[in-house]
């Protein structure tokens, strides 16, 4: 079986996750504030972040959970 990585923030490597919705997209360091995305845009500096698609995915489940539990 061969896995097709979505092309999204979620998995690129330039993406750091803010909420289990959105995050900032550190494509260009030169700005003063890096411009938020959700979890599920894209854009051409996408990069391949492999494995921490698979952490931060967990990260959003743990927390949706938790809050859940509250």
């Amino acid at each position: 079986m061969i896995y097709l990585q979505k092309k999204n923030c979620l998995s690129c490597r330039k993406f750091r996750l803010e909420d289990p919705y959105s995050g900032i997209c550190r494509t260009d360091k030169s700005v003063e504030q890096y411009p938020i995305k959700t979890t599920e845009e894209t854009c051409e500096e996408w990069e391949d972040g492999g494995q921490q698609y698979n952490i931060r995915l967990g990260w959003i489940r743990k927390t949706l959970e938790l809050r859940g539990n509250r």
